[in-house]
């Protein structure tokens, strides 16, 4: 009979744990900043928004103009749609799908008109950001940079 009821109670504790753990991620939220760029090869001019991820941009990108279009903060669930809309009757979507580990998995898409013209998956590690390189735009480029953080 003692027998039974630590078997029992080792059944309820884990199932508790399992049941109850599992919520806690579900309801974790994701502060996502997205950054939306105008890159070209026109006069030089380096928007003061930018300073943070300046050198990051020239590493990777070969443009002399960066001007910040927008700058947006989102705190989004898991699987919640975060948009910022962008010129051209574009749309940026950002949603945070799931954590690899340290890292927090991002589907970004983006549509015009309501058809999707953009589709990519990234894994961002936590507390860092990417710059994805965008559509046409104004004689440059849209670039988005997109940092993530899960506490």
């Amino acid at each position: 009979m003692v027998k039974l009821i630590k078997i029992i109670l080792i059944f309820t504790g884990i199932s508790c744990f399992y049941f109850f753990s599992r919520p806690v991620f579900a309801a974790g939220r994701v502060l996502t900043d997205v950054k939306v760029i105008h890159a070209s090869m026109g006069p030089g001019h380096i928007d003061p928004g930018l300073k943070k991820i300046i050198s990051e941009l020239e590493s990777v990108f070969k443009y002399t103009s960066y001007r910040l279009l927008k700058d947006r903060r989102l705190n989004l669930g898991f699987n919640q749609e975060g948009r910022v809309d962008l010129p051209g009757k574009r749309t940026l979507i950002v949603m945070p799908t799931d954590m690899d580990g340290k890292r927090i998995r991002y589907q970004i898409n983006i549509k015009k008109n309501n058809h999707l013209i953009f589709k990519t998956r990234v894994l961002l590690r936590n507390d860092s950001s990417i710059t994805i390189g965008g559509p046409k735009f104004n004689n440059g480029f849209l670039l988005f940079n997109i940092s993530g953080s899960m506490r």
